[in-house]
């Protein structure tokens, strides 16, 4: 599939085993939005959108064509402060 990511059980590449699939929201984006399909989902509206938030650090998601918020993702930590080199 051009333009879209698709995610499968372990290793396999069978159609029974996609578990979702995900593409950008719009052809031209100033932050990044995507459209998530779970596995059974051949339709155009998508069960899930990720959008990113104000700050490059943040993140929502929302039910499908709606906004709906499910979850809100912030990271608190960057990787650099983790991992002490």
């Amino acid at each position: 599939m051009h333009g879209r990511w698709e995610a499968f059980r372990g290793e396999s590449k069978e159609e029974k085993d996609l578990l979702f699939t995900a593409k950008k929201s719009k052809l031209f984006q100033s932050k990044t939005e995507l459209d998530v399909f779970l596995g059974n989902n051949k339709g155009e509206v998508p069960d899930f959108k990720v959008k990113e938030g104000y700050s490059k650090s943040s993140c929502s998601i929302l039910l499908g064509d709606f906004n709906t918020m499910l979850a809100q993702v912030t990271l608190t930590k960057l990787i650099s402060e983790i991992y002490q080199y």
